[in-house]
């Protein structure tokens, strides 16, 4: 079983189509017509210059290619622990 499986997450990546670039789909909170709680996020989500912010989303390939929990930058996999933590 993989972190990302343990965490009951999705993570995509865009190759950057985007600035935020991540996006990351909390399975276990549905919202409503099969959007979940998201966090958007790019490669330096903690940085004055950087985004990441939750917000809603539908799972699919037009978020961007599927990823692992360990593809993601270093801060990204911060901001998703911070959360499944929180």
């Amino acid at each position: 079983m993989t972190a990302t499986e343990d965490m009951n997450i999705k993570i995509y990546d865009n190759g950057g189509n985007t600035f935020d670039r991540y996006t990351v789909i909390y399975m276990n909170y549905p919202e409503r017509n099969g959007l979940f709680t998201c966090l958007g996020m790019s490669e330096n989500p903690f940085h004055p210059q950087g985004f990441g912010q939750h917000g809603s989303a539908q799972d699919g390939k037009h978020l961007g290619q599927e990823i692992s929990f360990e593809e993601l930058p270093a801060e990204c996999q911060k901001a998703v622990l911070n959360d499944i933590d929180n």
